[in-house]
């Protein structure tokens, strides 16, 4: 016959090992003080008992007999592999079921805090006079205490030092940790969180009873009452939303969002727009939904509170690349290399921005680059990319993904539509939204910031152009880029005008150096406010990226470099360059890397505050991510696979983004103005700078200020990018550079790719056209006008010209155009002439010299 088990009842269980407990001898050595613990114990060192220590605020570690040499990893100590702290835990201890109770605190205070309502201290005092808390603490078991202990002794470690000079002030700072572990159990869930300025320590004994209660009781906190009457409004999924951001713990809970919420039925539509605002950051946010968004900020915050510095251990070196200057045989031959990558290109246009603080009411695509064509800065993009396709893909369509913003999505697609993409089919355009941002915080506990003017809406912000790399991984544009044939990706800003001037060129380095990333840069001096590319090494690990200037020198200045950042005497620029955010990308492991990350870029959060404790904020933070951080996520050999391509800053970056009055302020410092009037002038000098460094002749115009903004008067060049798009191609287009001269005050505008420049001698504005498919020659030219003149203009209602503070009269202009039919119309040559094809132009020669069946002007 089998035993029948027997059940003992439970009363007589718990007797039996009360029983065990009490028999059990207590070790002094292993218990701890509990005096101590409420900041009684007189007796300091002297104590049998343990003290955490003053210093730490943990246990104290148990000596090692020096005798014995560690043979295993779980003997060593800590810092060596595997080794395990010698530290004890209380689960260990005799005493640990001894930690002070709530009924225990409640016994020698009440709260003072001021968050703690009559209502919810009459509820406390009626509850202990039922012995509600004890039932409660019975019901954890054992084996649940000695894990909520464990946890309690790790955050022992973590909570704040408070230092106290005497007995009498020891007693006081216990009583005032008890007071605020009373409170923090009576807050009413509903009350807005407290700002950081009323915040006070727990302490140790508040940190471990927290702690413990937080693991073995939890409790659902109650909805605001405005949210709960309006809970029948929502989805089933806005409701779960809605009460998990009211259940988040502790003081991250985001029941504020909801208290400013009336019964009145008039709001509901309000109250559902707030809902499906928060659902969709909810959806938009990749890493965890906006749970995730809040989790994450708490810990940057934190970490951010606590001065940590992201470079601690990293020591920086110069990172691999080339720089050159334009023109020489090196950047002729990179260059060359280049040209037989780039009909394998996607380009990216990170475009999210209005033109707002530029002083224009649209999109800032939708800017013209310059005045002498109106050319806008999308049509400029995608006439260049039309024109590497034309003469490099071998008939493959070059594709283009732009990504756009709310604010700007719909007002792209109609731009295109309306120009009818600028040439380009439509099915070669790619455009991906990203979200509307991610939610403002208000303090370190991460709390949503509700609009200024609207309890029924929250603050955005812009969570940074880093959101591409997601974009294109969830859109899948990068993949099925690849599976097309496409070999290389480009990422460009939306108001660049110089950005191609360097593509062939990094497409040379980036093949002569098998780089998956290459950053466009430019020189820059030392401790010139502008983000440096910068090697970093810690142990194994290394990566090249984007190191900001406030950081670099003191950077380089701890790991030995005792100079700090420096100027190179040989160039006169410190040997970390200036990234101007241009990126190049080898697709394959780009694509690779997409799929293994999902495109998530690492955050950042750069709080303003007020106070010297960083608990108060001047204003609202977001978390953010930048594109550039991409080579965070390389690792192995991948991670050494990164560099840059450095050019001049003229001939490579001038970025439009700066309003007029801005821009006077930070030229008067010596900086680049970012504005309009800069941006089309540097466009013209860029050209102008290639021209000389071929052998051209060019002369240069005087200086003239138009709404505080220095320019130069001339001369303008324009060559659109059918003529030419890189230096080699403008070494052909030129072929006789000697023969070139144009004057200080010139402008000349030169498109179409049969188009070539023999000779020209020109004082005045010229224009010449090549339609497609058409040729011609300019020979031994000489135009002398009274050509195009800069006027100011700061009272215009055109914001175009408004922002540049002047407009071009175009007072003389010699106009010439290359037909596809053979004709050549316009000029000072008379009546439009036919050539006939069939014979030598007048001038070219018999042997084929110049283009076979064109036009030549002489």
């Amino acid at each position: 016959m089998a035993d029948e088990q027997v059940n003992v009842p439970d009363n007589a269980n718990k007797k039996k090992r009360r029983a065990k407990r009490s028999r059990k001898k207590k070790d002094p050595a292993k218990t701890v003080c509990k005096f101590y613990l409420q900041g009684k114990c007189t007796r300091g060192s002297d104590c049998r008992f343990l003290h955490p220590d003053p210093e730490t605020q943990s246990l104290p570690v148990e000596p090692v007999s020096s005798e014995v040499e560690p043979t295993t990893p779980a003997d060593r100590a800590p810092e060596e592999e595997g080794g395990q702290s010698a530290v004890p835990q209380l689960d260990s201890l005799d005493n640990v079921d001894k930690i002070p109770s709530k009924e225990d605190l409640n016994q020698e205070t009440q709260s003072s805090d001021q968050f703690v309502t009559p209502k919810a201290t009459m509820a406390r005092k009626r509850k202990n006079k039922k012995g509600g808390n004890k039932k409660k603490r019975s019901q954890g078991g054992s084996g649940n205490l000695d894990k909520a202990a464990a946890k309690a002794n790790a955050a022992v470690a973590e909570e704040p030092k408070v230092e106290v000079k005497d007995e009498d002030e020891a007693v006081e700072v216990a009583k005032v940790a008890k007071e605020d572990v009373v409170a923090k159990e009576d807050v009413v869930a509903t009350k807005k969180p407290p700002t950081p300025e009323k915040k006070e320590s727990a302490g140790i004994l508040g940190g471990m009873y927290n702690m413990a209660t937080s693991l073995l009781s939890p409790k659902k906190i109650a909805l605001p009452p405005g949210l709960e009457r309006s809970m029948d409004l929502f989805t089933p999924e806005q409701q779960a939303l809605a009460k998990k951001l009211c259940e988040l713990p502790g003081t991250t809970s985001q029941c504020h969002l909801f208290e400013g919420w009336s019964s009145d039925p008039s709001d509901n539509d309000k109250k559902k727009a707030m809902m499906a605002k928060l659902e969709m950051v909810d959806a938009s946010y990749a890493d965890g939904g906006l749970v995730g968004y809040l989790s994450n900020a708490v810990n940057l915050l934190e970490r951010s509170r606590r001065g940590e510095n992201p470079l601690e251990g990293w020591t920086p070196s110069v990172p691999q690349g080339e720089a050159f200057e334009v023109g020489t045989a090196e950047f002729l031959e990179a260059e060359g290399i280049g040209l037989g990558e780039v009909g394998k290109c996607g380009f990216v246009l990170v475009a999210g921005g209005l033109g707002e603080r530029l002083g224009y009411g649209d999109i800032k695509i939708g800017l013209p680059t310059e005045l002498a064509t109106g050319t806008l800065y999308i049509q400029f993009y995608v006439e260049t990319i039309l024109a590497f396709q034309s003469r490099y893909a071998e008939g493959k369509k070059l594709p283009l993904c732009i990504m756009t913003s709310g604010d700007t999505n719909e007002k792209t697609v109609a731009l295109l539509k309306k120009n009818n993409y600028f040439g380009m089919d439509e099915d070669q355009i790619t455009i991906v939204q990203q979200g509307k941002g991610v939610p403002a915080l208000f303090d370190n506990d991460a709390h949503i910031t509700l609009a200024s003017d609207d309890a029924y809406d929250i603050q955005m912000k812009p969570h940074g152009h880093g959101d591409i790399h997601a974009l294109l991984h969830s859109h899948n544009v990068a993949k099925s880029w690849l599976e097309k044939g496409i070999e290389w990706t480009v990422f460009f800003q939306d108001t660049n005008g110089l950005a191609f001037h360097t593509l062939a060129l990094a497409l040379g380095v980036s093949s002569k150096r098998d780089l998956i990333m290459n950053s466009i840069t430019c020189p820059r001096k030392a401790k010139q406010a502008i983000g440096a590319i910068t090697k970093l090494t810690k142990g194994d690990e290394e990566r090249t990226i984007n190191v900001e200037y406030n950081q670099l020198d003191p950077l380089l200045r701890a790991t030995g470099h005792e100079d700090g950042d420096v100027n190179d005497p040989s160039t006169g620029f410190s040997p970390f360059p200036g990234n101007i955010n241009q990126l190049l990308f080898k697709l394959e492991p780009y694509v690779s890397a997409l799929e293994r990350t999902n495109g998530l870029m690492p955050e950042f959060v750069n709080p303003k505050y007020k106070d010297e404790e960083k608990t108060v904020f001047k204003k609202p933070t977001r978390l953010e991510c930048m594109m550039q951080d991409f080579p965070t996520v390389l690792g192995g050999g991948d991670a050494a696979r990164v560099g840059f391509t450095s050019l001049a800053s003229e001939l490579c970056f001038s970025p439009v983004k700066n309003a007029t009055a801005d821009g006077v302020k930070l030229q008067q410092k010596g900086t680049h103005p970012g504005v309009a009037a800069s941006g089309e002038q540097d466009q013209s000098n860029a050209v102008c700078e290639i021209l000389r460094s071929m052998g051209c002749v060019v002369e240069k115009g005087s200086s003239v200020t138009f709404s505080g903004i220095e320019v130069s008067s001339g001369p303008d060049c324009v060559l659109k990018p059918s003529f030419g798009a890189c230096t080699t191609e403008f070494k052909s287009k030129f072929p006789n550079p000697s023969a070139i001269k144009i004057s200080g005050r010139s402008s000349l505008v030169l498109s179409g790719n049969g188009l070539i420049i023999e000779s020209l001698n020109l004082d005045g504005a010229l224009v010449v056209e090549c339609e497609d498919g058409a040729s011609g020659s300019i020979t031994d030219l000489s135009v002398k006008n009274k050509g195009w003149v800069k006027v100011a203009d700061e009272d215009s209602d055109d914001e175009v010209v408004q922002m540049r503070g002047y407009h071009i009269d175009k007072l003389e202009t010699e106009t010439i155009v290359f037909k596809a039919d053979g004709t050549i119309e316009g000029g000072n040559y008379g009546e439009t002439t036919v050539a006939d094809l069939s014979k030598p132009a007048g001038g070219e020669a018999r042997d084929g010299d110049t283009l076979c069946g064109g036009c030549m002007i002489m």
